[in-house]
Order: C-alpha cells, then sequence, then structure tokens
C-alpha cells in the first residue's frame, strides 16, 4: 500500500474516532449533568424535611403559660423536666430546654443524664442572642455540651405581658442525617451561608471552608463557639464555570439547589472522571469497528492488488537476483583486474630487486671475508636484512603465481616471536609501548611461517605508524585459543580507521596513509595470506583506535600437517 493511501485512511480513522470522542464526551456531560441534578433535588428534600417537620414546636411551646409561667428559678415545676423529656422522646428530639434571661438552662428534656443541658449557659450562642431580642431564631452548631452537631431552633418565652423573659429551644441532632449520607455512593456537600461545609459524605470536609473567611466573620464564629474552638484549614475548592468545580485537585461536575434554611446550599458534586471514562469505552468500541471496518476494506483491496502484482513480483525477484549476481561478477572482475596488476607489478618489482639484493649479498659475504666488518652483531643483522629482503620478494611473489602449498606445523609462538624479534627495536626507536600476551601453551597451526609472518609483520607495522603521534601510545598483542581455532588480537590507541569499512582497507592500493607512505598493500598481502592459510581478518571493537583479529585453525594431536 503506498504510504499516502495509508496516511489518508490513518487520518480518516483518527478524525473520525476523535469527532465520536468529542459527541460521545458532550453527550455523557449532559447526561452526568441531569443525573446530577436529579440527585442533588433528592438531597436537597432530604435536608428541607429533616429540618421543616419540628420548625413549630418552640413556637407552641413559648406560648404555653406551662413553661412561661415558671422563668423564675423560684418557680420551676419538678415536673417539667419529664414533661420535655416525654415530649423529645415523642417528637424524636435530641433536646428541648428552657432558659431564662442570661442564658441559662432552667430545664432540660435530659435533665439527669450525661452531658445534661440543665444548668448550662448558652447566652453567648446567637440563636439566644435573636430569639431573647424577640424573633424567632436557627441555627447549626456542634453542641457546646455534648459535642454533636445539631440544628437549634429557638422562640422567645414571655409572660402574658408581653414582657421577654426566656428563651425556649430545641435541638434537632443531623447526625442521622450526615450518617445516611456517608453511607451513600454520592458526593454531596451542604455549605452555610459562611461558606462552611455543614453536612457532608465524605468526613474530612466537615466544617472546612470552601474558601479564606472574612476576619470579622471568622471571630464571630470563634466566639460562638460554632464549630467548637477552632476551625480546619480551607478545602481546596476552584469554581470553574456554573457547573464544573474542582476540589482537592479532583475535577467534579456540580449541581446546586439553595435549601430552605438559613441561607443553605446542596452541592452534588459527579467526579469528571465518570463522564471521561463513559466517553473512553464509546470512543474505544466505535474506533475499533471503524478500524476493522477500514482494515477490512483494505485487505480486500490488497488481495486484489496482491493477486495482480504476484506475477511481476516473482519477475522482479528473478530480475533482481540476476543482477545482484551481475553486480558479485563486476566486482570479482574488478578484484580480478588488480590483483592481475599486482602480479604483473610483484612479478616486476621482484625481478628489478633481485639481482640488487643478490649483488647486496655477496659484497656482504666479501666484506666478512676480507675482515671490514669487525662487528659480528652487525655483520648478523646486515645477514638477517638481506634475508628479510629476499623473503619480502618472495612474498611479494605471491600475487603474481598465486597460492603457495607449503605449509607445514608451526608454533604460532615462534612465528610471533620473531615477527616482535623484527620490529622491537622500531617500536623502541619511535617510543611505543609494545604489550604481549603470548600464547601459553604453544600453539600449533598449519602454515607458511614466512608468509605468516609477513602477514603479522604488516598488522604490527600498520599499528606502529597508527599511534606515532598519539601522546601515549601503545600496541598490545593477545592471543586465545578454544573452538578448534586460536585468535590473535592486534589493537592500538590510534585515531581508528575513521570510519573506512574492513571491504575498502582490504583492497589492493588501499590506504588511509598520506600520500607517498605505503602503496596500499600491506593489508590486501595480509587478507590474501591469512584466507590462504584458512583463517579470516575481522576488526574489533574497541573504545579507541582499532582491533585486527586474526582468527586460524589450529592443529591437534593426531592432526595430520
Amino acid at each position: 500500500m503506498r504510504k499516502s493511501i495509508l496516511s489518508l485512511l490513518i487520518a480518516t480513522v483518527v478524525l473520525a474516532t476523535l469527532a465520536v470522542s468529542f459527541g460521545a464526551y458532550r453527550y455523557f456531560e449532559r447526561l452526568e449533568t441531569l443525573a446530577a441534578s436529579n440527585r442533588m433535588e433528592f438531597y436537597l428534600r432530604s435536608l428541607n424535611e429533616a429540618f421543616r417537620q419540628h420548625q413549630h414546636l418552640p413556637f407552641v411551646l413559648a406560648r404555653d403559660p406551662r413553661y412561661s409561667d415558671t422563668l423564675d428559678p423560684e418557680d420551676i415545676d419538678p415536673d417539667l423536666n419529664a414533661r420535655l423529656r416525654q415530649l423529645a422522646e415523642e417528637a424524636k428530639l435530641e433536646a428541648i430546654y428552657l432558659m431564662d434571661d442570661t442564658g441559662v438552662v432552667l430545664a432540660a428534656s435530659n435533665a439527669g443524664l450525661p452531658n445534661s443541658f440543665l444548668g448550662q449557659n448558652y447566652g453567648f450562642r446567637p440563636y439566644f442572642t435573636e430569639a431573647l431580642a424577640g424573633q424567632r431564631s436557627d441555627y447549626f452548631a456542634i453542641g457546646a455540651t455534648s459535642g454533636r452537631p445539631g440544628y437549634f431552633v429557638a422562640e422567645p418565652v414571655s409572660y402574658a405581658s408581653g414582657a421577654q423573659k426566656g428563651v425556649i429551644a430545641i435541638k434537632l441532632d443531623v447526625s442521622e442525617l450526615q450518617r445516611s449520607w456517608e453511607s451513600g455512593a454520592d458526593t454531596v456537600v451542604a455549605i452555610n451561608e459562611d461558606n462552611i461545609i455543614v453536612l457532608a459524605s465524605n468526613p474530612d470536609w466537615l466544617y472546612r471552608p470552601i474558601r479564606e473567611l472574612e476576619p470579622q466573620v471568622r471571630q464571630r464564629i470563634l466566639e460562638s463557639r460554632q464549630f467548637e474552638n477552632e476551625l480546619p484549614p480551607p478545602l481546596q475548592w476552584t469554581a470553574k464555570t456554573d457547573t464544573r468545580i474542582v476540589v482537592e485537585g479532583i475535577g467534579y461536575i456540580v449541581a446546586i439547589g439553595q435549601a430552605d434554611w438559613r441561607g443553605w446550599s446542596v452541592y452534588h458534586l459527579q467526579p469528571e472522571s465518570v463522564v471521561a471514562k463513559q466517553t473512553i469505552v464509546i470512543t474505544v468500541l466505535f474506533g475499533s469497528i471503524i478500524a476493522l471496518l477500514v482494515g477490512f476494506a483494505t485487505f480486500l483491496r490488497s488481495r486484489r492488488i496482491a493477486l495482480a502484482y504476484a506475477a511481476s513480483e516473482r519477475q522482479r525477484v528473478a530480475l533482481t537476483n540476476t543482477n545482484l549476481k551481475l553486480e558479485k561478477a563486476q566486482a570479482d572482475l574488478a578484484r580480478s583486474a588488480k590483483l592481475s596488476a599486482l602480479g604483473q607489478l610483484a612479478a616486476s618489482v621482484t625481478h628489478e630487486l633481485g639481482q640488487p639484493i643478490s649483488a647486496f649479498r655477496n659484497h656482504l659475504t666479501a666484506a666478512e671475508i676480507n675482515g671490514e666488518i669487525t662487528s659480528p652483531s652487525t655483520a648478523r643483522s646486515l645477514t638477517n636484512l638481506v634475508d628479510r629482503m629476499e623473503s619480502i620478494t618472495k612474498q611479494f611473489r605471491y600475487f603474481a603465481r598465486g597460492r603457495t602449498s607449503d605449509k607445514l606445523r608451526v608454533d604460532l609462538a615462534d612465528v610471533l616471536g620473531e615477527v616482535l624479534n623484527l620490529l622491537r627495536a622500531d617500536f623502541k626507536a619511535a617510543g611505543v609501548v609494545l604489550r604481549v600476551s603470548p600464547p601459553v601453551p604453544p600453539v600449533e597451526v598449519k602454515a607458511n611461517k614466512v608468509l605468516l609472518e609477513q602477514a603479522l609483520t604488516n598488522l604490527l607495522t600498520n599499528a606502529l605508524h597508527a599511534v606515532e603521534n598519539e601522546p601515549d601510545p601503545e600496541v598490545s598483542v593477545e592471543v586465545t585459543s578454544g573452538d578448534g581455532h586460536t585468535e590473535l588480537r592486534i589493537s592500538d590507541n590510534g585515531p581508528g580507521l575513521g570510519g573506512v569499512s574492513l571491504a575498502d582497507i582490504q583492497e589492493p592500493f588501499f590506504s588511509t596513509k598520506p600520500s607517498g607512505i605505503g602503496m596500499g598493500l600491506g593489508l590486501a598481502i595480509t587478507t590474501e595470506i591469512i584466507k590462504d592459510h584458512g583463517g579470516e581478518l575481522t576488526l574489533g571493537s574497541t573504545a579507541k583506535g582499532a582491533e585486527f583479529i586474526v582468527r586460524l585453525p589450529v592443529l591437534l594431536n593426531g592432526d595430520a600437517e
């Protein structure tokens, strides 16, 4: 499939999925907003009903002469507490109590019980001061004596003459309402006129402001001990829109209703994650269906194309294979041409250098006979030099006459020792550290000793040249054996190959050295020698410099030479 068609199909699926996701989110958002509004109405009704059912009782009691005639402590009827207790039990109220004009409780339904209101002074409560001033009052607070939250309703009590002398109050226990909210699965709160949460399905939110309180409001609340002696820190509450809020880092869809009492508001909070989850489900489902349909259509189209393409593909494969063979043949022909030219050059050089080297040997012999060379070591060195020159010319003929068959069992340690003895002076003169790890025990290979020495000499000489300009030049040689082979690793800390591949530097006449230094034949000769010995030359991996690995088969005990 062409990239343009594939991109178009993917874009179509993505756009369709995004459109469905957007539409699904808006749809579920409306559903959840409606559901939140319905649930809010339910909680709002339960709150209004809980507070409405006993609103008339203080009014009736305040006008009952049995209570208004007993405002004088000396005239308190001994049976008054019992009557109030019976009335509170029948009405299912937490308490009914009568206070004088100072706020002291003269009679209470919970007289004689633990945490009784009898004798307590509630003159600091706003519902008392407002009722004493002649008006009905209601108020929410945590009980100063019981420690339980309640909704207080108070009415002024007066004599028949109309003089206001006391207050009668009831306390509605909101604990049951609070427990019912906590046990439900919804998130709902009631907030009073001071923006403080007074009822909540999450008990950790109780009595916490939803924003910072004004200093005078805070002072008024603390003086009336509405929430005992302190206020919890404000809740992290941020209104984004009329239907969106964030509480403690969680987004909610909110529905708000106004209660009938004290300016309270009921908030039903539906987590936005519900909408997101529903949207994800629909989006994944729709996206999967669209993707399957598009995929199936694409599959059918691809099958038709594949049937038409199969024949031409077979022809293309055949043509590709033919081209690969031609390219390989062309590469082999080019390499053969290089090797042929190298063979001709080798023959010419060997012929031209043969006579001067022979003459050099004759002059050296004559000088030794005539005593012209007085130092045996000098004579020995010159003789070795002539031998090496003859060996090199013999090696050079390698490209002219092909592979040699005169291979014998030789110890790789001896071969490496000869090479190191030959080059040690060069390394010392260049100030290059040569670290050698000889094979232990000796490793025997089937090889032409002179050719193998030449191959290793070429590799070590290249390493020596590579580190000549380094601050701490170092070349290391390490030999390891195993699995029927031996590996000789020659590594340096020079600049490396500079991104040149092994195949490039193995080509005849290819060189990374500056112009005029070397002919680019060393690695080509080395590669051919190692191949002729059944081995291979590869590159190792080092953090700095280069590492060449010579891998040769070893002769085991019993192997024929």
